[in-house]
């Protein structure tokens, strides 16, 4: 019976706790980006990894919990058939010791939950501080990160130390409340109930195990406190993963630009921020009553001082945010109306923060592709974006770009996510200042290859750089979230407005910085 205990306790908890584990990771994936930015990721990473092994040994304790309180059902029911009277006697001393064990139960659930708060945060800065290894090794603040960690390590260890204290109170405390029972089961048995002596030693021994076992149905009421805040955890990562998936997706088959691109007073707000300004828009509103159209195929560039709105815009054309208000029109078709996926994947997206993943340059390439391109493909789409460097690298494709290309250069990196996007063959491609931490010489390829594209793929950006963009077909001037202005670098760089403004900041800078 032990031995089908264990394997099927083994059995069933590995399958919860992968169930819980794919439920809370499916749900997270699916959460809007909102939720990714209230949840630090070692909270997350945490949630999916510890607390769903957790979960886990939360489902070993309840098994083993239910077969002991089926070998304590037995026990009693064959004491019942012994001695009624001498039984109920016993159950009272069980039901005392229960009652005073519950108190230490409920504490060790106290912190339970709190020391898994600790382990989030710590998970939480251990990634963030390792992430940062080049900031704190030129700080030289590798003393204060340890003591950081190591503050939260104590704290750690002292809600361990209170909860194997706790644990040992219960020990401390059943102990001799079982004992107590044995010998009032023997005073009760001879004096008052005159039984045999072969009844009173069967009745005795029985009384030692169900002893036994309810010292191990406590043990395991302990584990199963500890356990289930885990569990609970992961619960709740999942419920409100659910909850923040407001952007629902359309039907309709997305099958690009045709005619145009148009927000139609758009507007969006943050929940919450700082008091707004008298002379500007309301601090939580980021966009106010947005308007444009931009033709397909064509080169349209947004820019402006930083915080203005501008990567808002963008990350609204492929729905990663909602707005407050208003629409946003693909010929004449509100974007919510186009399924979700279809409209992403014909949608290409370029950040001043290459994405890459730790995997070969191959695979980072041909990621979440429909169909495996071909060698002539991948070719013809590294050459487009210049990146043609990957072929020197120790083994070309199949190189593993360790810690998501750290060893590359940013313009190599920067090349490299161009050709992943240029492979996709998307409709419409977004930038976000692709090029504003790059070299010039990786700027200019980074341009040359866009240039091979113009036309054929509507396209906007996001710029700071000005000179990146003077010869788009429309530039869009955004300030305070509102377009303040909008026509060609000629006409915006003659008329008075803030456009002229950076433009003459600019260039009193110097030309290496147009």
């Amino acid at each position: 019976m032990f031995y089908l205990n264990a394997w099927l306790s083994a059995s069933v908890g590995t399958r919860v706790a992968s169930r819980k584990r794919m439920e809370a990771v499916d749900a997270i994936l699916q959460a809007d980006i909102e939720f990714f930015e209230r949840h630090p990721l070692g909270h997350l990473v945490g949630a999916v990894t510890t607390q769903a092994e957790t979960a886990s040994e939360a489902v070993l304790a309840v098994m083993r919990t239910l077969l002991v309180v089926l070998l304590i059902s037995l026990y009693l029911a064959i004491m019942v058939a012994i001695s009624a009277p001498l039984t109920a006697t016993t159950l009272a001393f069980a039901v005392l010791v229960s009652m005073v064990v519950r108190r230490c139960i409920v504490a060790i659930r106290r912190f339970s939950d709190h020391a898994i708060s600790v382990s989030q945060t710590m998970t939480s800065r251990v990634l963030e501080r390792f992430s940062l290894a080049r900031l704190i090794k030129m700080r030289h603040s590798e003393a204060l990160e340890r003591d950081l960690i190591e503050r939260l390590s104590l704290e750690m260890r002292a809600i361990r130390i209170r909860q194997a204290r706790l644990g040992a109170s219960i020990e401390i405390l059943a102990d001799p409340l079982l004992m107590l029972s044995a010998f009032v089961t023997l005073y009760v048995g001879i004096t008052l109930l005159h039984m045999t002596l072969a009844q009173l030693g069967l009745m005795l021994f029985l009384m030692t195990r169900l002893n036994a076992k309810v010292k191990e149905f406590n043990d395991g009421r302990q584990q199963i406190s500890l356990k289930m805040a885990g569990l609970q955890l992961l619960n709740e990562v999942a419920a409100e993963a659910r909850a923040s998936r407001v952007i629902v997706s359309g039907r309709r088959p997305f099958e690009g630009i045709r005619r145009n691109l148009v927000f139609d007073s758009v507007s969006f707000s943050f929940p919450s921020r700082a008091p707004a300004d008298r002379d500007r828009t309301p601090s939580n509103v980021v966009l106010a009553d947005i308007s444009f159209e931009i033709p397909a195929g064509s080169l349209v560039a947004i820019v402006g001082r930083s915080g203005q709105g501008k990567s808002t815009i963008l990350e609204l054309i492929p729905r990663l945010r909602e707005p407050s208000s208003g629409s946003i029109l693909i010929d004449g078709v509100d974007i919510r109306e186009f399924d979700l996926g279809s409209l992403r994947r014909s949608i290409g997206y370029l950040t001043q923060d290459p994405m890459l993943f730790n995997d070969t340059v191959r695979n980072n390439l041909t990621y979440a592709l429909d169909k495996e391109p071909s060698d002539q493909q991948l070719a013809e789409a590294l050459q487009a974006a210049h990146a043609e460097f990957v072929y020197d690298l120790p083994d070309g494709l199949d190189t593993v770009l360790q810690d998501r290309g750290a060893r590359l250069s940013g313009g190599e990196r920067q090349r490299l996510a161009l050709a992943r996007v240029l492979l996709a063959d998307p409709r419409l491609l977004l930038l976000d200042e692709p090029t504003s931490a790059l070299d010039s010489e990786s700027e200019s390829a980074i341009q040359h290859a866009l240039s091979t594209i113009r036309g054929k793929k509507t396209i906007i950006t996001v710029a700071h750089r000005l000179a990146t963009v003077v010869d788009a077909d429309r530039i869009f001037v955004v300030e305070n979230g509102r377009i303040v202005q909008q026509g060609t670098h000629p006409q915006l760089a003659e008329a008075e407005g803030p456009y002229k403004k950076l433009f003459r900041n600019q260039m009193s800078l110097g030309s290496d910085v147009l």
